[in-house]
């Protein structure tokens, strides 16, 4: 027998699973396909932080045109998550958005929005847990950050010009 912790939304447990019968990643599996978001956080063959987030799904057309236009411009993707009910993304609309340096490097990528109200089945499969919730991710489909809840301008901009450097070292 062997243990795992899981993070289930946001709440963690501990469950007890016999290895030659089930895998942590079929746990994993059998979770999601009940519509929670789900991730090992700790135990023998750890999941790193973020792995939910890892792969970027293909089937929706809004992110197979995104990927398709990253790797013909050879530019990476901002996939902001967000609802128009959420006061911290209105509070990002209104302020880090509007920064021009902001409006600058965000030109130098992808840049979609996902009204995870319009498309909870994408949402979903990213595992977002809440809002807003940002992907970065590379010209080749690889998911590299995270970020959660309110950006100020000046942190969005460090974070966005970490992620053109990683591009263009992918891209030599």
């Amino acid at each position: 027998m062997k243990k795992i912790e899981i993070r289930l939304n946001r709440d963690e447990f501990a469950i007890t699973y016999d290895p030659s019968k089930v895998t942590p990643v079929k746990l994993i599996a059998t979770v999601r396909e009940t519509g929670y978001t789900a991730r090992v956080v700790s135990g023998k063959g750890k999941a790193s932080p973020g792995a939910a987030m890892l792969a970027f799904p293909r089937g929706f057309a809004l992110l197979d045109e995104a990927l398709a236009q990253a790797q013909k411009e050879n530019k990476p993707i901002i996939i902001d998550f967000f609802a128009e009910w959420c006061a911290p993304c209105q509070r990002m609309e209104k302020t880090t958005f509007k920064d021009e340096r902001v409006k600058a490097l965000l030109e130098r990528c992808v840049f979609i929005r996902v009204d995870t109200d319009k498309y909870p089945d994408i949402a979903k499969r990213m595992a977002v847990e809440g809002l807003p919730d940002f992907r970065f991710v590379l010209p080749d489909g690889r998911v590299i950050r995270q970020l959660r809840s309110f950006q100020d301008a000046e942190s969005f901009t460090s974070e966005l010009e970490g992620l053109l450097r990683k591009t263009e070292k992918v891209l030599r």
